[in-house]
């Protein structure tokens, strides 16, 4: 399962890249970057709750994505155990993280729900998130990836 969503998001991954490159006409010469930058927004799912560190979902991608010759950095994770949305959004305010970013992620929720926050209430965090994570991604929505978990039906 886990290979296949690696697969999955490897895929997409490099679709945008492509996707989202220039004829560099009207672009300068530029050295290339030491690799994509990703940035990982989330709450126990995200980080690996229990796990090594090479474990934890954003880290097996940008080594699925290696193994496929693309060069991505190390990801910085912005997430924690038992995070609501308005507990990330408190999160990403203290690690003031500095974008664009090639790739950003989100995957928050499930403590909204299991702490028993209404739909609406999850809604309007959630929607305040992905135009954070949109932001840091140069603006550029193609370029984030929302991993949804709670089941609000």
């Amino acid at each position: 399962m886990w290979r296949i969503l690696l697969l999955l998001l490897g895929s997409i991954f490099a679709f945008l890249c492509v996707a989202c490159g220039t004829d560099g006409a009207d672009t300068p010469m530029k050295p290339a970057p030491p690799g994509y930058r990703f940035l990982a927004l989330g709450d126990s799912y995200t980080i690996g709750e229990s796990v090594a560190r090479g474990e934890r979902w954003p880290n097996q991608l940008v080594a699925a994505l290696g193994e496929e010759g693309l060069a991505v950095q190390a990801p910085e994770i912005i997430a924690t155990t038992g995070w609501t949305t308005s507990d990330l959004k408190a999160g990403i305010a203290r690690a003031k993280p500095v974008g664009p970013y090639d790739l950003v992620s989100l995957l928050i929720g499930v403590n909204d729900q299991y702490q028993g926050r209404s739909a609406e209430q999850y809604r309007e965090g959630f929607r305040a998130l992905l135009a954070q994570a949109v932001g840091f991604a140069g603006g550029d929505s193609s370029r984030v990836i929302v991993l949804d978990i709670p089941d609000w039906g």
